[in-house]
């Protein structure tokens, strides 16, 4: 395989952009009143928070330090500084309003030279989704190629983030190759389309955990060789025995299946790993299976008798992963398996070599030593039989592929050697000339100039000469192409934009990606200027399917979702959680359909605090303790009028990324609500206080630690604003559950009887009780979250604010503005009266000059 970097050694961007050097000068009323209030703590060779006032003084108001002066501002009209002694209305007043005109004609200049954004390269996500459009290959996995991308205002989406390093330019260089030479055809004919069944008796990933040994015998115990509902005594006495009648008795090996009663962890891993997807491409998968039900042992009902076999109880969830080596794991999709046998399909994209591995989500993961099945009772246990997997594929709609014919339209196919086809051309030069002017006009948003059509075939012609086919000829070319910036980077020229540039900008809002093809031609057509045109097209994105590449991205980083495999449930305090991978799907699903919902049908913004509607399935349903929920699907549910749940305070997903997995903090909580919902800033903490250590021994509460901690001066302040909310989610653990005492590891309190989903009992104690009460800054207070989330509904122009600006920076790729906030205003004042309903916030934003201007 062609190595990129071999012959693309230096891609320049030349994307620094020209700055407005001159400087505001501020008055001298604002000069004297800094001086006077601020000097203090801010000058010397150690500045408080390494701010010097007579620097800043001396320089002026200037693009390099424009937000550390907006940061003073902010704290000042906040009433933050000085801290200790504040100013008087007067002197507030004669500093803040001048200063804040100052900001605004420095921060006008700026935009006026360069516009609020900045040139920046896509980011990992949407590259992929780019490559995915333009190669018509929805199945490449191109992102884990490339580097984690930086962030700015907590966002991936910032070009003062997003710059272009020798190790970024490898990896893109890397990941562009491999999706070309993914799409390309590997024979001359188009592969066949197959029906086969993979029978479970006849995988040894299964079979192989039948027979005990004296190694491991647990999880063998948790296997079972069924003839429908009955044990398959057979092949469980005589180790000699087939597994399978095979072809010799087709009606009985329709009846053969092989049983868990564990979910999939190793070592016992059943897989149906005599199927390898033969190509990358589209795929349907039928899993024949059911439900069973096992007796106990007659002492240790806990332990399954692989004799005593009979029908299921119930239906049973089961999620479906693709799996590379080692053991690479890519959820496809999940159902019910019902009690009686049925087919179940899932329609999905493999990548070559992936192979298919079934996991009964709700029951145990049995780990040493001495389990006991957690769903046992005395009277038996749950199970999941598998009969067979069929695999219809590869789908082909093509052949060659559309990514293969935008590359090499149709230039012949020719078979080189026994495993290896090549494009042939009897025209090189003239081909890739021609080819290249037809692939720049879909890829590209805009034309490029004949020099950089010259230089790319300059590519192709280097590649040539030095030894290489001209089908790797070409693909050098398309990878230069694909890694220049008129690909790479979002670049716009300063002042409003072009139709076609509002396209790529919406689509890089709404969809994640660059605009495609499609999306370019309407913009031509259609002036997306005239602001009706431009209202109609954001609705209809907001409809199309890819509206939830935005909802999935935003939320990842809004709220932190990409984080919620971060840390895991401690072992030892939450063995309930531990290894419960469904638990964190669904909570991650019920906050980005929640958010779906509140888009889509464009609710009021107060249902981030307060709403009465959620999004369940089984698993999360009953870890809310909301009764008559079954089976894997998410669903719309009412909730109860007395239940804590209700808006994104008390949703799993928001708990979980706000603990560590071992204990919570009201510290951490509080802050990230503060400042992701309520949109209230917290500084962060001074260098020289040390952060708590959470006592798990149950011997203080986090309260009686905070009391000490928020006796220092130079943390009260900020502990006023974040604990109280912090406090409030007391009621709820690390993953969201409720609870009225915390868990301890100590020697005191009442010992709790259960077994974890990992099989091992319990060994935490009741600890001490949760106080969930509090008071906010102005005095109010609360005795837990139902009155806090009463309290905090009467913010909604604050909750639309904050969504308004997070909004902003991932619509436009820029940094905040101080000059922003006065169309942003304006924006809230028009919704007002309406509440601001989400999907309106998005359209107004749309359609100010934030979003059509650079």
């Amino acid at each position: 395989m062609l190595q990129p970097s071999l012959w693309l050694l230096v891609i320049t961007l030349g994307v620094v952009p020209q700055t407005a050097e001159e400087s505001v000068s501020l008055p001298e009323p604002v000069r004297q009143l800094l001086t006077t209030h601020c000097a203090e703590c801010h000058t010397g060779e150690s500045p408080e928070a390494d701010l010097n006032i007579d620097d800043l003084l001396d320089s002026g108001i200037s693009p390099q330090n424009l937000s550390r002066w907006t940061l003073l501002y902010d704290r000042t009209i906040a009433g933050e500084m000085p801290p200790d002694k504040p100013l008087s209305d007067s002197d507030s007043k004669q500093l803040t309003e001048p200063l804040y005109q100052s900001l605004l004609t420095a921060d006008k200049a700026i935009i006026a030279s360069q516009g609020r954004s900045k040139i920046r390269r896509m980011n990992r996500l949407e590259f992929e989704n780019a490559l995915r459009d333009l190669l018509q290959a929805p199945w490449l996995q191109i992102k884990t190629i490339l580097p984690e991308d930086a962030e700015a205002f907590r966002f991936n989406k910032v070009g003062d983030a997003l710059d272009i390093s020798h190790v970024n330019m490898a990896r893109y260089l890397q990941a562009v190759d491999y999706a070309l030479r993914e799409v390309l055809a590997k024979t001359e004919d188009a592969p066949n389309a197959r029906t086969e069944r993979y029978y479970a008796r006849q995988q040894g990933a299964f079979n192989r955990k039948v027979h005990y040994n004296p190694f491991n015998r647990s999880p063998e115990r948790a296997t079972f060789p069924l003839i429908g509902y009955e044990a398959d005594l057979n092949v469980l006495n005589d180790e000699k025995h087939p597994f399978t009648v095979g072809n010799s008795d087709p009606e009985k090996r329709e009846l053969e299946s092989f049983g868990v009663v564990a979910s999939s962890y190793e070592p016992l891993e059943p897989t149906f790993n005599s199927f390898k997807a033969p190509l990358s491409g589209r795929y349907k998968l039928r899993i024949k299976g059911y439900t069973f039900w096992v007796g106990g042992e007659e002492k240790k009902f806990w332990r399954p008798d692989r004799t005593k076999t009979s029908i299921g109880r119930r239906p049973e969830p089961v999620a479906i992963y693709a799996q590379s080596p080692p053991r690479q794991l890519r959820k496809l999709g999940e159902f019910d398996l019902q009690v009686e046998p049925s087919v179940q399909e899932l329609d999905v994209y493999l990548l070559q070599g992936e192979t298919i591995r079934p996991d009964p989500v709700r029951l145990f993961r049995s780990r040493p030593p001495n389990w006991k099945n957690p769903l046992a009772t005395e009277d038996g246990m749950p199970g999941v039989a598998y009969n067979y997997l069929e695999v219809e594929g590869p789908l082909v709609e093509q052949w060659p592929s559309a990514g293969h014919r935008l590359l090499f339209d149709d230039l012949p196919l020719q078979t080189v050697d026994k495993d290896h086809t090549e494009v042939q051309s009897a025209n090189p030069a003239i081909d890739a000339q021609r080819l290249l002017e037809r692939f720049l006009e879909r890829a590209y948003q805009h034309s490029p100039d004949q020099e950089q059509k010259e230089a790319l075939l300059r590519v192709f012609a280097k590649a040539e000469a030095a030894g290489f086919s001209f089908q790797d000829s070409m693909i050098a070319m398309y990878t230069a192409a694909l890694c220049s910036p008129n690909y790479l980077c979002i670049d716009e020229p300063s002042g409003p934009l072009e139709s076609v540039a509002i396209a790529n900008r919406l689509s890089l809002f709404l969809w994640n990606r660059p605009a495609d093809q499609s999306l370019r031609q309407f913009a031509r057509e259609h002036d997306l200027r005239d602001s009706s045109v431009l209202r109609s097209q954001v609705k209809l994105m907001l409809q199309d399917p890819r509206m939830q590449e935005f909802i999935a991205a935003f939320t990842d980083y809004w709220l932190d979702l990409r984080k919620l495999n971060d840390t895991s449930p401690d072992e030892q305090l939450y063995p309930d959680y531990y290894l419960d991978d469904a638990l964190v799907d669904s909570a991650q699903a019920e906050t980005q359909l929640f958010f779906t919902d509140l888009l889509k049908n464009n609710l009021p913004i107060g249902n981030l605090i307060q709403a009465d509607f959620t999004y369940l399935n089984e698993r999360l349903a009953v870890h809310y303790g909301i009764p008559d929920i079954a089976g894997t699907e998410m669903r719309r549910v009412e909730l109860p009028p007395q239940s804590p749940r209700g808006g994104l305070l008390t949703q799993a997903s928001i708990l979980k990324v706000t603990s560590n997995g071992t204990t919570t903090s009201p510290v951490v909580r509080g802050a990230w609500i503060n400042e992701r919902i309520l949109g209230v800033r917290i500084p962060p903490p001074p260098k020289s206080v040390p952060a708590i250590e959470p006592d798990t021994r149950g011997a203080t509460t986090i309260r009686e630690q905070l009391q000490k901690h928020r006796a220092d001066p130079a943390c009260a302040s900020c502990h006023q604003i974040m604990d109280p909310v912090g406090f409030a989610l007391e009621n709820f653990d690390v993953l969201g559950g409720w609870r009225d005492r915390y868990r301890s590891l100590g020697e005191q309190g009442e010992p709790l009887k259960g077994f974890g989903k990992n099989g091992q009992p319990f060994i935490f104690r009741a600890g001490p009780t949760v106080d969930a009460s509090g008071e906010l800054l102005d005095k109010t207070s609360f005795k837990d979250i139902y009155e806090l989330r009463n309290l905090l509904s009467h913010n909604d122009r604050d909750l639309a604010r904050n969504l308004l600006e997070k909004l902003a920076i991932f619509a436009t790729g820029s940094a905040p503005h101080i000059s922003d906030r006065e169309e942003l205003e304006r924006i809230l004042n028009d919704l007002a009266a309406k509440d601001y309903p989400v999907q309106t916030l998005i359209e107004e934003l749309v359609c100010s000059p934030l979003f059509l201007r650079k």
